[in-house]
């Protein structure tokens, strides 16, 4: 899933709603979508080729993109960077 979820994050990441676009703020939303995503395990080339080929699926892209809007809206409420920290 990492390199379907970087691909997606990293095509939209100027179009997303938050303060602060610094990389801790992309690494967060990144963790915090691969954390609500079901893991896709795979150990050879052609399990990598599969997964990649459900980019393709427009459900599974559809739950990526939900799952990185939830994560942006939870980084936008409390950012972690030096940049934005509230404390």
């Amino acid at each position: 899933m990492e390199p379907l979820v970087a691909e997606a994050i990293n095509e939209n990441w100027s179009e997303y709603n938050l303060p602060c676009k610094c990389e801790q703020c992309k690494n967060d939303v990144f963790a915090l979508t691969l954390n609500n995503l079901p893991p896709r395990y795979v150990s050879k080339e052609n399990g990598v080729a599969y997964v990649r080929a459900q980019y393709f699926n427009k459900q599974m892209m559809a739950n990526i993109y939900v799952k990185i809007a939830e994560a942006v809206n939870i980084v936008a409420k409390n950012p972690q960077c030096n940049n934005l920290k509230r404390g």
